[in-house]
Order: C-alpha cells, then sequence, then structure tokens
C-alpha cells in the first residue's frame, strides 16, 4: 500500500502567483503586448479547471513550483552571462511543466533578447499616484 498526499491549497496559490509573475515581470521584457495577450488566449502557462486534479500530488506541486522558479530565475538572468547550462536546465524545467499539462510553447531561443525600450500594460507600476 503505497499513501500518497495531494497538493495544497498553499502550492496551488503558489503556482499561480510564479505564473502572474511570468506574465508581469518576464514576458514584458521579452514579447509585446499582443503577443502576451495572445498567451493568455492560448491558455499559455494556465491550470486547467480543476487545477487539483492536474497538480494532484504534493510532489508533482512542488516540481511545478521548482520548476517555474528555475525558469524565471534563468530568464531574470542578464542574457550574456547566460551559456549551454543554462539552456539545459531550461528545456529540462519546460519538459517537466508539460509533463503536468501546464503548456509552455517556448524554446530558450525566444527569450535570447530583452526589448528594453517597451511599455507593457502587463508590467507592474513602479510607484503609485494619489489622486
Amino acid at each position: 500500500m503505497k499513501i500518497v498526499y495531494a497538493a495544497t491549497e498553499e502550492q496551488m496559490d503558489k503556482i499561480a502567483e510564479l505564473v502572474r509573475h511570468m506574465f508581469t515581470e518576464v514576458f514584458p521584457d521579452y514579447f509585446t503586448d499582443e503577443e502576451i495577450i495572445a498567451f493568455q488566449r492560448d491558455r499559455v502557462l494556465a491550470l486547467s479547471d480543476d487545477p487539483t486534479e492536474q497538480i494532484g500530488t504534493l510532489k508533482a506541486g512542488y516540481q511545478m513550483i521548482a520548476s517555474l522558479q528555475t525558469i524565471i530565475s534563468i530568464l531574470e538572468k542578464e542574457e550574456h552571462k547566460r551559456d549551454e547550462h543554462y539552456a539545459g536546465l531550461f528545456e529540462f524545467n519546460k519538459f517537466t511543466l508539460e509533463q503536468f499539462g501546464l503548456h509552455f510553447p517556448f524554446s530558450f531561443s525566444h527569450f535570447q533578447k530583452k526589448h528594453t525600450d517597451t511599455f507593457s500594460m502587463f508590467k507592474k507600476a513602479a510607484n503609485r499616484l494619489l489622486v
């Protein structure tokens, strides 16, 4: 007999938080707003209607969190400091996400050059203006 622990609510919240981070902090550095809207429409990194079933076990939840965190860390690293080791890590973690049903249709080459001169409606505001 094998005992398996289900994923926790906190894990699902953390996964949702990391996905939001990808859309608000990472994707705007590499893609236009129109492309990001298309990603949302295509359900990129979207959990299913029943995330408990998709994530399943405690172990699976941790694997998804670790993969998202690793990809975010790689993509937030300066481009000139990335080497083939990071490309391999990226592909491994992309594969892990896809095994758990998270659609992530990107390769490492999609993230080779940042768009530094763009403004995005997806980026978080640097400050708030009180009126």
